[in-house]
């Protein structure tokens, strides 16, 4: 098992999800802490519109807002989503986001599977626990996406999944995570500067990209976390 998996599944049982890794602990993570993303609304736009624009259903927006109708109105705040990822500002540190953030810096390193506390502007953060389940009987990315409100193509892409299959026992992110978020290679770029840059080594960067030589090419994505 490779370093990050291993990082993984300690997160999953640090997490508390021992029980049955059911959705209770699901529900009780959007319960707690929870930091949102609002915007104001413009003239002409709709619940649709926004729907479409930010990626979320109607009966969620209606749902996170306390709307008994589709009706809004100019001028007044929409939240649109819950905040659990970030991209780093320059000047920002793990100790300036934990604080803003309401978390620690031992927590930020933990569910960003981060060695050092270096970090770099454009990175993104989670900056709250990634939400872990097991699949079980029945389950499929489409029951699974519609129980936790976001799409079967965000669960392909937080699970780095190519297919609908899921397996039995088989761990999956509810939420964004840490292994989802990557770089693209520019031209220049070789593994030694990218660790380099990003405070980590070239052997950790070519065992998360399953990596068997140092040649990387312009346009590849490769992951950092």
């Amino acid at each position: 098992m490779k370093k990050h998996q291993k990082a993984a599944l300690a997160l999953a049982m640090t997490l508390g999800l021992s029980g049955a890794f059911g959705f209770s602990s699901y529900d009780s993570a959007l319960a707690v802490n929870n930091e949102l993303e609002q915007i104001t609304i413009q003239k002409g736009d709709t619940l649709f519109s926004l729907s479409k624009k930010y990626d979320v259903s109607i009966d969620d927006l209606k749902k996170m807002n306390n709307l008994t109708s589709s009706k809004i109105i100019a001028g007044e705040k929409l939240i649109i989503r819950e905040v659990t990822d970030i991209v780093v500002k320059k000047g920002d540190t793990l100790y300036s986001l934990a604080k803003s953030h309401g978390t620690t810096v031992k927590d930020l390193k933990e569910w960003n599977l981060l060695t050092y506390d270096n970090i770099y502007t454009g990175q993104k953060l989670l900056v709250k626990a990634p939400v872990i389940i097991q699949v079980k009987k029945g389950d499929t990315l489409y029951s699974l996406a519609k129980k936790s409100k976001t799409s079967v193509g965000k669960l392909k892409e937080w699970n780095a999944l190519s297919t609908d299959s899921i397996k039995i026992g088989q761990k999956l992110y509810l939420s964004p995570s840490p292994e989802s978020f990557s770089i693209t290679v520019k031209k220049g770029d070789t593994l030694y500067s990218l660790a380099k840059k990003y405070g980590t080594t070239v052997d950790a960067l070519k065992e998360l990209n399953n990596l068997s030589s140092n040649t990387i090419y312009s346009g590849q994505d490769l992951r950092l976390n």
